[in-house]
């Protein structure tokens, strides 16, 4: 039984001199069971509109790029049409181009026809380029490239495999009620624990401000002897730990993840065999523990996809008088 996909499919052109040529694109791709895309909607003439056409170009399975005889507004940074540039995006992210070019050979109205001689190189060289893709085609009618566009369609998706869109329907309703209610109650487990941490906290913060110091840290961890599993737990210092995170954080942030790594390295340094944490969430609940008593900050990364801790002005004096060495005191009595 064949997929029941629909493959999204953007049409890249110059647009006053092609727009017949894109209605009847449009129309066989439908026919075809395809999503087009990148219509007259989206033709980029300036940089923001560009940037969405980026993100469109991003859920296509496959790009149609038809040539004809402009070279279409140029970026002024870029020194490209946006049509080229549309293509250059394509490439980099991996999408089958499919190439249709006007037979040079075929005259057309001065007004569908480049007449400055800069955009007239500029369009013989962008041909050429896209003339190497092994998905190129040469037209002379419209009736040649709405067929040329019919083959290559059809033969692109039984050759190139793409994922393509497909109905939420389709799938195990069941199972995803099932994973939803299981990551609810995931949720709720963890707020639980956050709460408790919380209350914790404010406990601490109202006895002393620096309380953590003499805040005892149960750490539960693996390690494998004689190729099995074993755990374990030792009572370490908040202060301790703090002490290690914070000689990391020398005038940087760093991720979850390197703070995993150093408290690793640091705690079982003299146990000879690999060891890791059983609790998944110990590093984020002293990371948060840290940031409740003011001494370390998180700030996510520009595109939100890492979270960062760093020491704040009250974490840089406590991690310096954790590290000073202190001047022994003389026996009076002496």
């Amino acid at each position: 039984m064949a997929e029941n996909k629909k493959h999204q499919v953007f049409i890249s052109s110059t647009y006053s001199d092609l727009k017949d040529e894109r209605r009847k694109i449009l129309d066989i791709l439908l026919m075809a069971d395809c999503i087009p895309a990148g219509m007259e909607a989206f033709v980029a003439s300036d940089v923001e509109q560009f940037e969405v056409i980026k993100k469109v170009i991003d859920l296509c399975d496959y790009y149609i790029l038809i040539i004809g005889k402009r070279y279409g507004s140029i970026n002024e940074e870029s020194g490209l049409s946006y049509t080229e540039m549309e293509y250059e995006y394509a490439i980099e992210k991996g999408i089958p181009v499919l190439v249709f070019a006007l037979d040079e050979s075929v005259d057309l109205p001065e007004e569908k026809t480049e007449t400055e001689p800069s955009k007239i190189n500029a369009l013989k060289l962008f041909r050429q380029k896209a003339l190497t893709n092994r998905l190129a085609n040469i037209w002379k009618t419209q009736e040649e490239l709405v067929g040329a566009v019919a083959i290559a369609i059809m033969r692109a998706k039984n050759e190139i495999q793409r994922p393509g869109w497909q109905r939420g329907t389709e799938y195990d309703e069941a199972s995803l009620r099932r994973e939803i209610m299981d990551l609810q109650h995931e949720k709720a487990k963890i707020t639980a624990e956050l709460n408790e941490t919380k209350k914790e906290l404010i406990s601490l913060t109202e006895k002393n401000d620096y309380a953590f110091e003499d805040c005892l840290i149960k750490v539960k961890y693996h390690y494998y002897w004689n190729k099995q599993r074993k755990s374990d737990t030792k009572d370490v210092e908040l202060s301790e730990i703090f002490g290690i995170i914070s000689t990391e954080m020398l005038d940087v942030s760093i991720s979850e993840y390197a703070v995993e790594n150093t408290l690793n390295d640091s705690l079982f340094a003299n146990i000879s065999t690999s060891c890791y944490f059983s609790d998944k969430q110990f590093v984020k609940r002293v990371l948060l523990q840290l940031k409740a008593v003011g001494l370390v900050y998180s700030k996510w990364s520009k595109d939100k996809s890492n979270l960062f801790w760093g020491l704040t002005s009250k974490g840089e004096q406590v991690r310096d008088r954790l590290i000073l060495i202190k001047k022994p005191e003389h026996n009076k009595n002496a």
